[in-house]
């Protein structure tokens, strides 16, 4: 990637969190199958939205106050913080 959209993804990765939502997630089986993730939208300091991630919402747990204050850097490595990992080893019969 290079020339005008990486200058616009620079610039965007140092602006500030004011508020952001999260989508709902997908509904249960067999309606829900063609339905999206949930999505971390944020709406930054210069009024423009962008989509920070999108997660499982079996596998992770967010809340939308969590991002406002952040970059939009620092955000976005929440997705892989252990923090916000739900564990998973009482549903699948794992023992480890």
């Amino acid at each position: 990637m290079n020339g005008p959209a990486y200058d616009w993804l620079w610039q965007q990765s140092g602006r500030k969190i004011v508020s952001a939502v999260i989508t709902p997630g997908p509904r249960s089986l067999p309606e829900g199958l063609y339905d999206q993730a949930p999505r971390v939208i944020a709406t930054l300091d210069n009024g423009e939205d962008v989509e920070l991630f999108s997660f499982y919402a079996h596998e992770r747990s967010f809340s939308a106050e969590l991002f406002v204050g952040l970059t939009v850097d620092e955000a976005r490595r929440l997705k892989f913080a252990p923090a916000h990992r739900l564990d998973l080893r009482g549903s699948t019969g794992f023992r480890g």
